[in-house]
């Protein structure tokens, strides 16, 4: 020991340990900035980034703002790709705003897209009797054999 101790020295044992801990702490920290740099690095995948705009939309909806509830459930179908089921029910929910709002013309549109798409859409029924009800307030016939596909 003395001698490691008068030439200044520390004893192998220790320069080991030293070795090993700044290997680990290297790793650690290369970990960490690589997971840091992945994260600002990649882009959230675009469902991720387009998903959002049907939750505010209902939101609006909840509040009242039918309007602009309206323009986000249309920006939600624009940018997104969703299934059949989503799009008719996003579709459907568009008709009942401009429904609400007294624009049956509008209504009709989005009603005729959700019967169209929406081949195993639940709420088929009520879709029925808002197109007949629009139909009714607009004087046009009754559209003939409208289905469900």
């Amino acid at each position: 020991m003395e001698s490691n101790a008068s030439n200044g020295g520390l004893s192998s044992k220790i320069k080991v340990s030293i070795v090993i801990l700044t290997l680990i702490t290297v790793c650690a920290f290369g970990v960490f900035f690589v997971q840091l740099t992945d994260t600002i690095i990649t882009p959230p995948k675009k469902d991720d980034r387009t998903q959002h705009l049907r939750a505010v939309g209902d939101r609006l909806k909840e509040t009242g703002l039918k309007e602009q509830a309206i323009n986000q459930y249309i920006k939600f179908l624009d940018k997104t790709k969703t299934d059949e089921k989503t799009h008719a029910e996003v579709a459907h929910t568009v008709g009942k705003l401009y429904m609400q709002l007294s624009n049956c013309r509008e209504a009709l549109v989005w009603f005729f897209e959700a019967e169209m798409i929406g081949s195993a859409y639940s709420q088929s029924n009520k879709l029925k009797q808002d197109i007949d009800t629009c139909t009714t307030q607009l004087n046009f016939p009754k559209p003939q054999g409208h289905t469900i596909r």
